[in-house]
């Protein structure tokens, strides 16, 4: 598989993840997460690639809402529970920590540090946690569409 067909793959995963998602189409859900999160899974290769598509479709976006900001401005990230109460980064799961990490670092032009965070979400031994980051991301993706 080329690096084009591989980039084409993951685009058209995460569109459908997208469109699953924002469609309450749980079966199908249920059907497509496995395939990518499980390590031998069949598209298990799409994991990785899928994960930074996604980051990088979030701050793409979110980046677009902001509008003119200047390259001095940092984005920061604030946490809060259900009940307002703040809550810190470090109380999250560390798959979901590392992909909000990833988010903030493709935010503020930081690359190199979201793809080291979300390698810690593709090397989780918790298929749970790298699947809580996953639809994470696909839920932000499609809220922000």
């Amino acid at each position: 598989m080329t690096h084009s067909e591989l980039q084409r793959d993951v685009r058209q995963l995460a569109d459908h993840l997208v469109d699953v998602v924002a469609r309450q189409d749980y079966d199908t859900l249920a059907g497509l997460v496995p395939r990518v999160v499980g390590r031998q899974s069949p598209d298990g290769r799409l994991f990785r690639p899928l994960l930074t598509e996604l980051a990088i479709e979030v701050a793409w976006r979110i980046r677009a809402l902001t509008g003119g900001l200047s390259a001095r401005d940092l984005f920061t990230i604030g946490l809060s529970a259900e009940d307002e109460t703040v809550a810190g980064v470090d109380e999250l799961d560390p798959p979901l920590r590392a992909t909000l990490r990833a988010v903030l670092a493709e935010l503020n032009d930081d690359r190199e540090n979201s793809l080291v965070q979300l390698d810690f979400v593709n090397q989780d031994p918790n298929p749970l946690g790298r699947m809580d980051a996953l639809l994470h991301l696909v839920s932000w993706v499609g809220e922000l569409r």
